[in-house]
């Protein structure tokens, strides 16, 4: 376990070509797309490294509410004109099950209102290599962007694709995590650690 820790924690502090370089067969764009919006919510809510043992229910909590506000179900309950959210308890558990294999011990309330408006800027993910790791999981590593609020991109483009659309997108740092693939016809990805670093 200490060598695949360490094994992480250099993912995180390799450039997006460096990680290309050691991944061996290129991700296919289906997988780099899937993994691309499965890394954007932890981008996008400044998520910090954790392992299975120092993840708090305050961090699985913080998540689920930027998975929401991300990507909105039209069913939740919008209240304040349409500003914010209504999040059901039910509805987080459903998420941190699903990203992290877990849910949080004991809710604070029943459900949780939360802005729909954030006025900062759109902060993304795109993974960059994809590799076995030990027994069934897999070291994934990547970039996060970020570009002005309110601009239209295709997260899912390349660098030379936004610089022709004269798009303004900067790297805010790399990122690396430890996954796990499910099986049976839902099959998706859980996260086991994350490990993040800031552009210098």
């Amino acid at each position: 376990m200490k060598r695949l820790f360490a094994v992480l924690l250099l993912c995180a502090t390799l450039l997006p070509g460096q990680a290309l370089s050691q991944a061996g067969s290129p991700i296919s764009p289906e997988t780099r797309k899937e993994l691309g919006d499965f890394f954007s919510p932890f981008a996008a809510a400044n998520m910090q490294g954790f392992g299975q043992k120092t993840l708090s229910d305050e961090d699985l909590l913080h998540f689920a509410v930027w998975h929401c506000i991300m990507r909105a179900d039209p069913s939740l309950k919008r209240v304040n004109g349409g500003n914010d959210i209504v999040i059901p308890s039910a509805v987080i558990d459903t998420i941190t099950q699903t990203v992290f294999g877990r849910t949080i011990q004991k809710h604070r309330k029943a459900q949780y209102v939360e802005s729909l408006a954030s006025g900062e800027a759109f902060v993304f993910a795109q993974v960059d290599s994809l590799r076995p790791g030990e027994g069934d999981t897999f070291l994934a590593a990547g970039t996060i962007y970020y570009t002005a609020a309110g601009e239209t991109i295709d997260p899912h483009a390349t660098r030379a694709q936004w610089k022709r659309a004269g798009a303004d997108v900067r790297v805010g740092g790399t990122f690396s995590g430890v996954l796990r693939r499910t099986q049976g016809p839902q099959a998706h990805w859980t996260v086991l650690q994350y490990a993040v670093k800031e552009a210098s």
